[in-house]
């Protein structure tokens, strides 16, 4: 028996040969408890539903990734995080949770309650048991600017380090075959809100970041010769803007181009050598890569699964086009994160199994042996579970 979300992860996560749960009728608001900072959700909600659902309320997430299609279940079952400097991942923000096991007990999980299953099904990869309700740490609504700029890669990798100090939110995307860059800084603000307006936002995110990158990118496919060119182009097209906006407004963007992704987790100050050495490999090989490369940042945090537990962290995304070979990409990817400690997102493409994980997160063992106990019969067990977790 597996649950499913909406199908947003790019690993087998949640298949299944035996019963397959869909989440729908699990969803909607619970319970707000403004005096604890709290908001109790159905495991099936949608990160979109939420998060509308806490703004009409006048409250809001601490942090987010930057789309709203998944569950929150699935969001936090496969580590779904945005970029911060000290506000963590989804899975971070949960204070509470309900579970499911594996003989039909009902557990309600919080720190003072059942604190060893919450602890660890916070991010549980679906092997503890299905996840009917969530609460989530929320706080008053506040406002966000973001300021979006273009800048070389040599100064970003130069100044890595100080823009992430001197920000609460920031990543870049670099284009391969290019030495550009662009910025995203969100930073707390007193207002007044000034989003953008709705042309230049249909300009900057629905016919560049989309219809005209998709456009590219259907042409790199078809003449791969062409991308070092078309990413040039796509490097210099999008230009600097500035707006203030409610947080979930900021933090996200539509994604209408369809890819495949890997991304690693690496100690934050392997971040820029990484970059480096990825940039070489590229340079040095045939691959011709359309899809820019984005890192993001997070602080360490105490979840046995989380890929940030332990360490602050900088995460390296690797992307390709739909339909195009992404095989040779991946693995030189890969090899690179691996060899700075990097340890594979939960519900994108990676190679890594029980043998290596185990190795990467120091209470790995702690998980397996829950797992042991809440599921012996592995109820909640697939082909994906038994790669990286074990039989």
């Amino acid at each position: 028996m597996k649950a499913a979300g909406t199908g947003h992860s790019f690993t087998a996560a949640a298949a299944t040969d035996g019963l397959l749960l869909r989440p729908e009728r699990l969803a909607g608001l619970r319970a707000i408890d403004r005096a604890a900072g709290t908001v109790t959700v159905g495991a099936g909600t949608t990160l979109r539903q939420l998060n509308e659902t806490l703004s009409a309320h006048g409250l809001s997430l601490a942090n987010m990734g930057d789309i709203m299609e998944q569950t929150a279940s699935g969001a936090v079952s496969t580590g779904t995080h945005g970029t911060g400097r000290a506000s963590a991942s989804l899975s971070a923000q949960v204070r509470g949770l309900e579970l499911v096991t594996a003989d039909g007990s009902v557990l309600s999980c919080s720190a003072d309650e059942n604190p060893e299953v919450f602890a660890a099904a916070r991010l549980g990869l679906g092997a503890l048991g299905v996840l009917t309700a969530l609460t989530f740490a929320v706080e008053p609504e506040f406002l966000l600017r973001a300021r979006e700029e273009p800048m070389p890669l040599d100064r970003v990798t130069a100044e890595f380090d100080q823009l992430v100090a001197e920000n609460e939110h920031f990543e870049f995307y670099w284009f391969p075959h290019t030495t550009s860059c662009v910025t995203k800084r969100n930073n707390r603000s007193a207002g007044p809100a000034a989003p953008p307006g709705r042309i230049g936002a249909f300009v900057e995110d629905e016919l560049l970041s989309n219809g005209l990158f998709g456009a590219l990118c259907a042409v790199g496919r078809a003449v791969p010769a062409a991308i070092p060119g078309i990413a040039r182009i796509a490097g210099r097209a999008l230009s600097a803007r500035t707006y203030t906006d409610v947080p979930y407004k900021v933090f996200t963007s539509p994604r209408r181009v369809r890819f495949l992704e890997m991304e690693y987790a690496l100690p934050r100050e392997a971040a820029v050598p990484a970059l480096r050495e990825l940039w070489a490999a590229i340079e040095r090989s045939r691959l011709r890569v359309a899809f820019p490369v984005e890192v993001r940042t997070a602080p360490a945090d105490d979840i046995p699964l989380s890929t940030a537990y332990g360490r602050d962290t900088a995460y390296i995304a690797v992307h390709m086009y739909r339909s195009v070979p992404y095989q040779a990409y991946f693995r030189a990817a890969e090899q690179i994160m691996t060899s700075h400690g990097g340890r594979p997102h939960w519900g994108k493409l990676h190679s890594r199994d029980a043998g290596h994980l185990a190795a990467a997160y120091p209470k790995f063992e702690e998980f397996t042996a829950l797992r042991d106990r809440l599921d012996p019969q592995r109820v909640f067990g697939n082909d994906y579970l038994r790669r990286v977790l074990g039989a």
